[in-house]
């Protein structure tokens, strides 16, 4: 079983190595929607630590309270798929009605997923496990609806496993988040939550490459560096979309060091391009996804390809690549040159290495990436005189 805390409860996120599941919830669809096996539980006793959860409200067809009923639930679907109406409803796990926003999935496209409530169980479930108690888990809500409502059933069902700490989590030590659930909303979930009230419990995230962002070292959440996503309308082979994921994923790790520019609309629908936003800091997460999106060929066959023996390695270069180009780069800047601290230094790395299909074979091969960086880094430091 893989235990994070036993790579030293002082060590920071921005310091390990964790696997991340790409849209969680999804266990159930068709062969291009679904992205998962495994439920919350089984994914987090797997090795995730980090998971993306994207929930709107479905109806369910029944009635309660005299309304029709919704289920707040995970979904995949593309925008342009993903509808949207206003109605009153109840919700479940809830008493009583609200006025909410339920979806539908248009021309049969996309798949429903777990329901949240019970995803939350699974991760309350996982924390207070007697085997992983003392273990965290990051649930990253995006491309949500109904926020207030998502925020309310995490802190009601989650209780006191809620992270309710604050401070900057990119530094905080894993020590700190022991035992807890970190409820993570982006930033347009997060800013819908009005009052303070309404933020007890919620913790905010935010990508500093889409769109372009500096690190921010007052920022109360969690700040991370990377994004997803081959093109879903191409009709490339296996081998063709790997390669298109990793010149993807080459070429966002390799921003983090040189900085990104952001296009912005211009008149008459051009664009103008803004100067670009200072370059990832170490103390940022990087992510990176070992993942690839189509429209119409199998996500598990797609995701068989690029774990069979023969490519399975592309993940640990891809990876490597974007150690090494911090490490060749930026690396004088990074180290701390105090006594007290000889020999230590921090670079910016793939700090969450988002997958579909998680399991535990997978989820190893991205922990022992940890002893990875750490012998890099003590070569690096020995090399220099620093050990």
């Amino acid at each position: 079983m893989i235990k994070y805390l036993t790579l030293g409860a002082g060590k920071c996120l921005n310091e390990i190595v964790v696997a991340g599941s790409h849209d969680a919830g999804i266990t159930t669809g068709s062969k291009n929607a679904q992205t998962q096996v495994l439920d919350i539980f089984g994914q987090a006793d797997a090795g995730v630590r980090f998971f993306d959860i994207r929930v709107a409200a479905f109806a369910t067809g029944n009635t309660s309270y005299g309304a029709k009923q919704a289920e707040i639930k995970a979904f995949h679907a593309d925008g342009l798929l993903h509808g949207k109406t206003k109605a009153t409803s109840s919700v479940v796990g809830f008493s009583g009605k609200d006025d909410i926003k339920v979806s539908n999935l248009r021309m049969g496209q996309g798949a429903e997923g777990m329901g949240l409530r019970q995803m939350l169980l699974d991760a309350k479930k996982f924390v207070e496990a007697a085997d992983t108690r003392g273990e965290f888990l990051i649930l990253k809500f995006d491309k949500c609806t109904n926020w207030g409502l998502i925020a309310d059933l995490c802190r009601a069902t989650l209780g006191n496993c809620i992270y309710t700490g604050g401070g900057n989590l990119n530094t905080t030590p894993i020590g700190q988040l022991s035992g807890k659930v970190i409820c993570a909303f982006m930033p347009s979930g997060y800013s819908d939550l009005k009052t303070p009230q309404s933020r007890v419990g919620i913790t905010a995230i935010k990508n500093l490459y889409k769109p372009p962002a500096g690190y921010d070292m007052n920022f109360h959440g969690l700040q991370y560096w990377g994004a997803g996503g081959t093109s879903p309308w191409n009709n490339k082979n296996f081998d063709e979309k790997r390669q298109e994921n990793i010149a993807k994923q080459q070429k966002i790790i390799s921003s983090a060091l040189t900085g990104v520019k952001d296009k912005k609309a211009g008149l008459f629908g051009g664009f103008k391009v803004t100067p670009g936003c200072a370059a990832a800091d170490p103390k940022a997460v990087g992510m990176m996804y070992w993942t690839t999106t189509g429209m119409k060929k199998s996500i598990l066959d797609r995701d068989a390809s690029n774990w069979n023996d023969a490519n399975r390695g592309g993940l640990q270069s891809v990876w490597q690549s974007g150690f090494d180009v911090f490490m060749g780069e930026a690396l004088p800047a990074n180290i701390k040159m105090s006594r007290s601290s000889a020999g230590t230094l921090k670079m910016f790395m793939p700090n969450i290495v988002m997958i579909d299909f998680a399991d535990e074979t997978k989820c190893k091969h991205i922990y022992e990436l940890n002893d990875l960086a750490a012998a890099r880094l003590v070569d690096i430091c020995q090399r220099l005189g620093l050990g």
